[in-house]
């Protein structure tokens, strides 16, 4: 079960693995929200990559999204991040990949291959 999500209110998620060294953190600022990839061992800067998510403005109906959750691979190499129950963002700590519905950023340092969406990230939610 997720959270209770109220679009535009600022909100933080965070979830660590326990057996791995990762974390992921969903942000909504009011304005716009991103979903972070972290590695615990890297002390003060520890995010890895971000993708956006959604701008509250673009949003038509604010109201029926409600629900935010934040869901590890059994392995804890990947997190995904659920909004209604459907997936919109995953971090692949072992491809070094993140994915994104929105495609934003097109890439990034860590995730040279890009952002763009793939069914497979988040085959693990299946299971």
């Amino acid at each position: 079960m997720g959270e209770r999500l109220h679009v535009g209110k600022p909100t933080t998620l965070e979830a660590y693995a326990d057996r791995s060294p990762y974390a992921a953190v969903f942000e909504d600022d009011g304005e716009s929200a991103y979903f972070y990839g972290l590695d615990t061992r890297l002390g003060t800067q520890p995010v890895l990559d971000a993708v956006h998510v959604y701008n509250v403005c673009a949003l038509l109906d604010r109201q029926s999204l409600n629900e935010v959750e934040i869901r590890w691979s059994p392995d804890q190499q990947r997190v995904a991040l659920l909004l209604n129950g459907e997936p919109h963002a995953c971090f692949d700590f072992q491809k070094h990949r993140a994915y994104c519905r929105s495609n934003f950023p097109p890439s990034s340092s860590w995730s040279q291959g890009g952002h763009t969406w793939e069914d497979g990230a988040v085959d693990f939610l299946a299971g």
